[in-house]
């Protein structure tokens, strides 16, 4: 079976091509060069600071993780079950130079989800059929520009995919209109909860001379659910700002107040 996404189609009809600019002002004066877009389902309104931003591919990198879970507990490679762990290989594995202890080990699909952990994700080549790895893991409907999906861990740097595709995919993950079953929409969904009000998403991976943070979620506190992506671009050679997660939290705040969210 290949796992189809269709909302797309919907966004390149209906979306209105006019950025809001004055967003840039909190990314300048929080000092972080970034770009965020939102869709305001109460509204059906879609908001970002550039016009390049909501089509503009990066690497998936961990969003991608999202989809792998997904296909994987269709497929029953994983399991919902904490219980249910896959076996770790033994090799120490590293992330931008610092060693994750929490991929040395045993891993359930809770945690691998937690920690973003690749070597999880990438049993599926082995665990499907080539002719299904190839469907729907290589060549998913997530991602929207494709380099090179031989390569180990391809999605943190030779797979693409951009905030409306993301946007489009949390909101039916949401309303479970994605081709799985609604119980592992429902487990994954559960997995990005923060609390009653907000479920995020993170991923950290470099491209073209930048580190990019991407921080995708959905917003709870309305009526409908507000979808929003937020990504910052940090140069290779420059050392990041000792309290950068406070400062991209505030400007995730200050957009929404201004917004009125």
């Amino acid at each position: 079976m290949k796992y189809v996404l269709t909302s797309f189609f919907v966004f390149i009809i209906t979306i209105n091509l006019q950025a809001q600019s004055y967003l840039d002002y909190y990314f300048k004066s929080n000092n972080i060069n970034g770009a965020i877009v939102i869709y305001d389902e109460n509204k059906d309104e879609w908001l970002f600071n550039t016009e390049t931003e909501p089509f503009y591919n990066t690497p998936a990198a961990t969003h991608f993780h999202l989809w792998q879970a997904l296909v994987g507990l269709e497929e029953r490679v994983y399991k919902i079950d904490v219980k249910d762990k896959m076996k770790w290989d033994g090799v120490k594995r590293y992330f931008f130079d610092e060693r994750c202890t929490q991929w040395n080990q045993d891993t359930n699909l809770i945690d691998a989800i937690k920690y973003k952990n690749d070597w999880y994700f990438d049993v599926l080549k082995e665990k499907l059929s080539p002719e299904n790895y190839n469907l729907n893991i290589k060549n998913a409907p997530l991602l929207k520009e494709i380099k090179n999906n031989d390569l180990s861990y391809f999605w943190n740097y030779a797979a693409n995919t951009n905030p409306n595709t993301m946007i489009l995919f949390l909101k039916d993950l949401y309303d479970n209109n994605l081709p799985f079953s609604k119980k592992s929409q429902q487990f994954i969904y559960n997995q990005l909860l923060i609390d009653q009000k907000l479920a995020v998403h993170t991923s950290t991976t470099s491209f073209e001379g930048k580190k990019i943070d991407w921080t995708i979620g959905i917003y709870l506190k309305h009526k409908k659910p507000i979808y929003f992506s937020l990504r910052t671009y940090t140069p290779l050679d420059s050392e990041k700002l000792d309290d950068y997660e406070k400062r991209k939290n505030l400007i995730l705040a200050e957009i929404f107040n201004v917004l009125g969210y």
